[in-house]
């Protein structure tokens, strides 16, 4: 007998229940993104309704199949992430971003001690709320960057480094936590060696990859690809050009999934580290010309002087030859569209954006954050004990989060502008609306938070009950909730002004 999955055409109620599924994800999402700045939070609506938690007209394979494709889409946008950044500012800001990040989950994590006389958690049961709400959601994070959302691309600027580095190591030590908090609740004899070797394995992982990338990268990939950027054959070929600038990307992005994956570490941090080397790549072959560039300053014209029977040779085009040039557009979102002049080369940004930018905004990220919305468990949030003391959490939990922009106020910029002002030593002193904006961003927990939390509580040894779920839960909802619109009121109210202070 073949083994064969048997094809049958969907029923209508299927077809119409999807089809307005995929509709309505992106309708709210653009309502919310014009009403809240917040397109996240219309999306996370539909998936409340259309999901388990109210209507249930999704079935429960097609939820987890979204699961499953929707953290495609949150492994690309922290893959965006990547390449969109600027490596040297990576580099130069890591130590802040540590700073940051550091805050960003010892706060939580102490604050959430407070829950032991506010609702009669154990020491145990507290830690585990502070773990699910020490995460940052890099899916919300880097939705709050994106260029159609701001209005400006804030993700090479030093801000948005030191916001999105913070928000990957807050997700690397929350994956370790996860670990923690799984083996806690086996219960198992050997936890406190298990613990270690996980914790060790994980650490030792993610401070190896990116040491192994680094020379793979600059003495392998380099080279190939400014070779490729001057090389007119790869271009021409119907094979050539962007789609193998996209098959090369995909090549390094799964590769970076698959080792941090099996290693031990998040694959979320594979994702980053992949698209970090490709935005190191594209930086470091942006002052290479041209192939178009190339002949033409190697063209000749010949002009025969008639008088003096002499020949006078032009190895230089003249300046308005090269910079009258048919602009080519490529649509990447509703508010925003890349123009490449004709004869430049594709690059790996350019790629990404053309092909699959559009395919990101519009299906896969809808999807990830409705996938997120009938995860959460919405009605049985609705009792009155649970009610007032979840709210209470969440404000620590968005107080434990702000907390992270202090170290903005105070860290030098290094900017020659920000002396200027007079700012003693290039210190970002004016820099608290930029404080602010970063603080609000890393509020949001998103996926990671409800990760860890049903962690917690479906372990065999449960180390949260069922109304310390919930309690986390409203955590994690109002915080995912308060940190877009936050970033959104403080973009409408400062708009640039957030990077005052050297940070732009």
């Amino acid at each position: 007998m073949w083994s064969s999955f048997t094809y049958h055409e969907p029923s209508i109620p299927a077809l119409l229940i999807l089809s307005s599924w995929i509709y309505l994800l992106n309708l709210f999402g653009w309502i919310s993104q014009h009403l809240l700045s917040a397109q996240l939070l219309g999306q996370i609506l539909i998936g409340i309704i259309f999901g388990t938690p109210l209507a249930g007209w999704l079935e429960e394979s097609w939820q987890d199949a979204f699961v499953a494709v929707g953290y495609v889409g949150l492994l690309l946008i922290v893959f965006e992430g990547g390449l969109s950044s600027s490596f040297a500012n990576v580099v130069a800001l890591l130590p802040l971003s540590m700073c940051i990040a550091v805050t960003g989950i010892l706060t939580p994590i102490g604050l959430s001690f407070i829950l032991i006389p506010l609702a009669g958690f154990s020491p145990l049961h507290a830690f585990a709320a502070g773990a699910a709400l020490s995460s940052t959601s890099l899916g919300t994070s880097l939705s709050v960057l994106n260029p159609a959302s701001l209005g400006f691309d804030l993700r090479q600027t030093k801000l948005g480094t030191a916001l999105l580095s913070a928000a990957v190591m807050d997700d690397v030590v929350a994956f370790v936590l996860a670990s923690i908090l799984g083996t806690i609740g086996e219960g198992s004899g050997t936890g406190g060696s298990s613990i270690g070797k996980g914790v060790g394995r994980t650490i030792g992982v993610t401070i190896g990859l990116g040491v192994i990338v680094i020379p793979i990268t600059r003495y392998f990939l380099r080279p190939l690809y400014a070779r490729l950027q001057t090389s007119r054959k790869w271009r021409d070929a119907g094979w050539g050009g962007q789609p193998m600038l996209i098959g090369l990307m995909a090549c390094g992005f799964i590769a970076m999934i698959a080792a941090s994956g099996y290693a031990g570490t998040s694959p979320l941090y594979g994702a980053y580290v992949a698209g970090l080397a490709c935005a190191y790549l594209s930086d470091s072959v942006e002052a290479i010309p041209s192939v178009d560039e190339v002949e033409l300053v190697k063209t000749t014209e010949c002009r025969e002087n008639t008088d003096l029977g002499l020949r006078r040779f032009n190895t230089l085009p003249a300046p308005s030859t090269i910079r009258q040039r048919t602009p080519v557009s490529y649509p990447s979102s509703l508010d925003s569209t890349i123009v490449t002049p004709a004869g430049i080369n594709p690059t790996l940004r350019s790629s990404f954006e053309h092909y699959l930018t559009p395919l990101l905004h519009y299906l896969l990220v809808p999807i990830f954050f409705g996938s997120i919305g009938y995860c959460i468990p919405f009605v049985p949030l609705w009792r009155g004990p649970v009610i007032w003391r979840g709210i209470i959490y969440a404000l620590l939990m968005v107080l434990g989060k702000i907390l992270c922009g202090i170290w903005l106020m105070f860290w030098p910029s290094g900017s020659g502008n920000a002396r200027a002002s007079g700012q003693d030593g290039g210190r970002g002193g004016s820099s608290w609306k930029g404080a602010i904006f970063l603080g609000s961003a890393m509020v949001a927990r998103g996926e990671i938070g409800l990760l860890i939390s049903q962690i917690a509580y479906n372990t065999p040894d449960p180390l949260l009950t069922e109304d310390e779920f919930l309690i986390v839960n409203w955590g994690i909802i109002l915080a995912t909730i308060g940190g877009p619109v936050g970033v959104g009121w403080i973009v409408k109210r400062f708009g640039k002004g957030i990077m005052d202070g050297g940070w732009s």
